[in-house]
């Protein structure tokens, strides 16, 4: 399997469990609601940093 479709299969899930996350500790109330809202920052995080991967690469290559 190439780097692309690693990295393709990678973000895809990395959104998926984000927007889950996401979703479940918005419905979520009390102390429950800490952890989900964790993690769907840690994915906002995570791909935010990727998007500035590319575009730092991006420049260097041009």
């Amino acid at each position: 399997m190439s780097d692309r479709i690693r990295m393709s299969i990678f973000l895809s899930v990395v959104v998926v469990v984000t927007a889950l996350a996401l979703l479940q500790g918005l419905t979520t109330e009390g102390t429950k609601k800490a952890l989900p809202l964790i993690l769907a920052a840690l994915g906002v995080a995570s791909l935010v940093m990727w998007m500035i991967g590319v575009r730092s690469k991006a420049r260097r290559s041009s």
